[in-house]
């Protein structure tokens, strides 16, 4: 069934029209009440549900089908607002590991039509996301405590009043006698949506962080201990991958392994995971304190860049009584504090006070001073400027095959000072033949001109640069440029000589 619903969503695209979608609604809002009443067998509105309301489907939707959607929504909205008030049930035997098959998820599903199918800009979009938000809401409420999709969480920002509801249903999970591992893992996710790691300037519970721990302050007044405690050490610290307490890694490093273990991956790739989890709870058990400090340093370099987060971070530190949560809470401030305020030896500074027009040929300037004269300084090296950088996390291994942007921006950024420019008699542009230039070698760790990569092409914008360089008497293997004639000339005028690269 699962490469049937695969097939089928590479080719609907291609057969579906506006009046197939309207037909599909109306014998969706059939199909949905007679399963209500009992007289219909759900395997195949399940089915359609898992297929219709999957990512996939949506490359069909544009401005021309979202009408369909619209059109049928006070139908939809009603059969899921009496199917949340049913008792969850399965709905057939055997579903497929990754499935539930029950009316929980199939709810779920139904909600999630109103994330992929509503097109923007498109009439009633604000209105058809609005509905999505207040029924996710209300299906965390029904279903609190069990595996939750976030794309239902993404939904939540759009309901009506959705601070209030937001901290409400944060207060509710914190004052909730159930105890297991969904009931912490939806608590990290609403946490993780205000103040986590990945959230964006632009993320309206990000922005509106403040506002939330305001709204939320009014039942912070009111937990005991134990439920303060839970909301910082599970909603924050873990959520930061801190463990105040190493055990509680530990025994979730075993409730991974126990789950490999059950499951039917590959024996041999289970095998090896397994044997580097171990190794893991060895290092721990060797040295935790080693394993908290790090863990301090890893949240703290990721989280001092986010203002926001920090406000909030503090602003709970001052709702906090003295005790040992506090205390932990105002470690994590005091080390993103720190790494906040600690200058930085490759700042990206945006307004050099020497300006190039072509940043590649500044490139083979700063290849020439920092390089091989050793005159521009601190000589930069992508190793400390990574250690460093904490606007994102920077894999080299991953990225190295393109250009690193922000090591290309810090370079654009950097200030060569006029008595340096001056000593610049002769430039480079090395094609790999000689082991390529050290300057890309930061910029593009695995550059590699053997499998066709190529040099920066240095542009006809370069001419406005050589007054820069008064006694610039040279120029090797600019021809890598493929320069035009007017770039030529321009360097031929400043009485510059072009000198091809012996290869």
């Amino acid at each position: 069934m699962d490469t049937l619903c695969h097939f089928l969503n590479r080719h609907w695209k291609d057969v579906f029209d506006q009046a197939t979608l309207m037909l599909l609604y109306s014998s969706l809002i059939k199909e949905l009440r007679l399963f209500r009443e009992g007289q219909s067998q759900p395997t195949k509105l399940y089915y359609f549900l898992q297929l219709f309301s999957s990512s996939d489907y949506k490359v069909i939707f544009d401005k021309n089908y979202h009408h369909a959607l619209l059109m049928h929504t006070e139908l939809l909205e009603s059969e899921i607002e009496q199917l949340l008030l049913e008792k969850n049930t399965q709905l057939f035997q055997n579903p497929t590991p990754a499935k539930d098959a029950d009316l929980r998820e199939m709810v779920s599903d139904l909600i999630s039509l109103y994330f992929y199918h509503p097109s923007y800009h498109s009439e009633g979009y604000e209105g058809l996301k609005h509905i999505g938000g207040n029924l996710a809401f209300k299906f965390l409420h029904t279903y609190p405590y069990q595996n939750t999709s976030n794309l239902l969480i993404s939904l939540l920002p759009s309901a009506s009043d959705p601070l209030e509801k937001y901290t409400q249903l944060i207060n509710d999970i914190v004052c909730s006698k159930q105890n297991d591992e969904n009931r912490d893992l939806l608590l990290y996710i609403l946490i993780s949506e205000i103040i986590g790691f990945y959230t964006k300037k632009s993320d309206f519970l990000y922005k509106k962080s403040k506002e939330i721990l305001t709204l939320l302050s009014t039942h912070i007044t009111h937990w005991n201990d134990e439920q303060l405690d839970y909301f910082i050490t599970q909603g924050v610290f873990n959520g930061y991958g801190i463990y105040p307490n190493p055990q509680t890694k530990i025994d979730k490093i075993k409730s991974y392994i126990t789950q490999l273990n059950k499951g039917d991956g590959n024996a041999k790739i289970v095998k090896k995971r397994v044997k580097e989890y171990n190794q893991e709870i060895v290092n721990i058990k060797n040295d935790p304190n080693a394993f908290i400090n790090t863990s301090y340093n890893k949240a703290a370099k990721k989280l001092m860049v986010k203002n926001n987060t920090i406000t909030f971070l503090e602003n709970l530190s001052k709702l906090t009584p003295n005790s040992k949560t506090k205390v932990q809470l105002e470690q994590l401030i005091e080390r993103i504090l720190a790494l906040k305020n600690t200058p930085k030896a490759f700042p990206i500074n945006k307004k050099p006070k020497i300006k190039f027009n072509d940043l590649h040929f500044k490139l083979l300037v700063i290849e020439e001073l920092m390089y091989n004269k050793n005159l521009l300084t601190p000589k930069f090296d992508l190793t400390e400027f990574i250690a460093e950088y904490h606007q994102r996390e920077i894999d080299k291994e991953q990225e190295g095959y393109e250009v690193i942007p922000e090591v290309l921006a810090y370079f654009k950024g950097l200030d060569i000072p006029e008595e340096l420019l001056a000593k610049v008699t002769s430039l480079t542009q090395d094609c790999g033949v000689d082991g390529g230039s050290e300057v890309y070698s930061q910029i593009w760790p695995f550059w590699d001109p053997g499998c066709g990569d190529e040099v920066l092409k240095v542009s006809n914008k370069a001419s406005k640069d050589l007054p820069l360089l008064p006694n610039l008497k040279q120029v090797i293997g600019l021809e890598h440029s493929n320069p035009s004639k007017k770039l030529i000339n321009s360097f031929k005028a400043h009485h510059i000589q072009l000198t091809e690269q012996d290869v």
